[in-house]
């Protein structure tokens, strides 16, 4: 499916594929880029208030790429 990048770099994601996930505005998304490829995934609702607790705690630089997605896939 075909869709154009507006001059404020915003996407509009067609009504077929809204409906068929559930997308609403306000629904949070994970946008990830995998080799040539943008992967745009609706989240779950989570409570944010909690991930940016757990966040606040954790020093990045000490963590592997490895513990930082273990640490995302709890979240998710």
């Amino acid at each position: 499916m075909l869709a154009k990048i507006s001059k404020g770099y915003q996407l509009t994601i067609p009504a077929d594929i809204r409906n068929r996930f559930g997308l609403r505005p306000g629904t949070d998304v994970d946008i990830e880029a995998k080799k040539d490829k943008i992967i745009i995934t609706p989240l779950e609702d989570i409570d944010m208030e909690e991930a940016f607790r757990r966040a606040d705690k954790l020093k990045p630089h000490n963590l592997t790429p490895e513990e930082l997605e273990k640490i995302e896939d709890e979240l998710y």
